[in-house]
């Protein structure tokens, strides 16, 4: 058997508040470390400060900088890795090692208005010339590697598709459910882009279903807003915010049907979680959704909440295609495993590493 490949993997991104790219980071690496023909050194990178106001954003990005710029060319000198993997969007400056390089999505060019205005100007370059730099340059969905090749100025033909894996969901449901009525899920951050007010307009004036709506995920820059609107729906919504991964299984065990109105993802766990789950979905045809859900979801325009709230009814009660739509979720959420990502990842790091 040939010497194991060592692999430097960069996880600063676990020093961040957890969403889908922290979830991607971890996963790969799990699935990786898993494997015989790779040995894994993997890097946290400095701790963020959390308070400061511009203090914090300016010494946070000088201390980016400085772990992708000087900090990760040294440790992969020093731990004598044959190849980096960086996960998450930044590339590592040096030529002396090659590096797979993963950019998840780039929505921050795509969805103007709904990041932060510096953030933007700052990613569009740090993005681009990680495109450059990488060795081999990866991301998560068919439509992601369309967006970076148009916005980042990178040859389609060079950028490989992994997708992401699922962890399957726990043998026994938790119970009882958060709250007694019936209802309608989201998940995830409260962000401008996750179009999280259409729902909430959605359930202006009645309940489609009869079902109530529970908003669950990170609070965002559009939590206050939502908040507001919340208010005046008397009681038929609920803005719950961040919950532990324990409570947000109770979410998921106790739904009637999985929304998710998003006007972009790079590829959308939360709509294949509820589908592992048996909770029927109503997505936005928008991003990475139509092709990462295929067949198993009710789709909807992102501004339509005529659609919503009809897609939302037609599940809300038992019947042959409730029943349906959910035989054909478990079977798409089949398809996405942490092992054939790490497989395919594998084969990426040893051709940049020509091994």
């Amino acid at each position: 058997m040939p010497e194991p490949l060592r692999i430097g993997v960069d996880l600063s991104i676990l020093r961040h508040p957890h969403a889908g790219s922290a979830r991607w980071a971890l996963g790969l690496h799990r699935a990786l470390r898993e494997r015989d023909d790779l040995d894994l050194v993997a890097w946290l990178g400095p701790p963020r400060l959390r308070r400061g106001g511009l203090v914090r954003k300016v010494g946070n990005l000088l201390r980016e900088r400085a772990w992708y710029d000087l900090l990760v060319p040294r440790l992969a000198r020093r731990d004598g890795v044959d190849v980096l993997l960086m996960p998450v969007n930044l590339s590592a400056r040096t030529r002396s090692v090659p590096q797979v390089v993963s950019i998840l999505d780039v929505n921050f060019l795509t969805q103007a208005g709904t990041y932060d205005a510096g953030y933007a100007a700052y990613a569009r370059r740090a993005f681009r010339r990680s495109a450059h730099q990488a060795t081999l340059l990866t991301t998560i969905s068919r439509f992601s590697r369309a967006e970076i090749a148009e916005h980042l100025e990178a040859d389609a033909e060079r950028i490989r598709v992994v997708y992401p894996g699922l962890h399957p969901p726990p043998a026994v449901a938790p119970s009882p459910a958060p709250i007694p009525e019936p209802y309608a899920l989201y998940v995830g951050a409260t962000e401008p882009h996750k179009n999280v007010a259409l729902l909430v307009e959605a359930w202006r004036g009645t309940s489609p279903g009869g079902l109530r709506l529970a908003m669950v995920g990170q609070p965002g820059r559009d939590h206050e807003r939502l908040r507001g609107l919340v208010s005046q729906l008397s009681g038929r919504a609920v803005l719950v915010g961040a919950v532990s991964s324990g409570e947000l299984e109770r979410w998921y065990a106790g739904a009637r049907v999985f929304c998710f109105p998003s006007r972009t993802e790079g590829f959308g766990y939360p709509p294949l979680e509820a589908m592992q789950r048996r909770v029927p979905v109503v997505a936005a045809a928008a991003g990475a959704l139509p092709e990462v859900l295929d067949d198993a979801a009710r789709f909807h325009d992102p501004d339509d909440v005529a659609a919503v709230r009809e897609h939302v009814a037609a599940l809300a009660e038992p019947g042959r295609g409730r029943e349906e739509q959910i035989e054909r979720a478990l079977g798409v959420a089949a398809r996405y495993t942490w092992p054939e990502a790490g497989a395919t990842m594998a084969g990426l790091l040893r051709q940049a590493a020509r091994r």
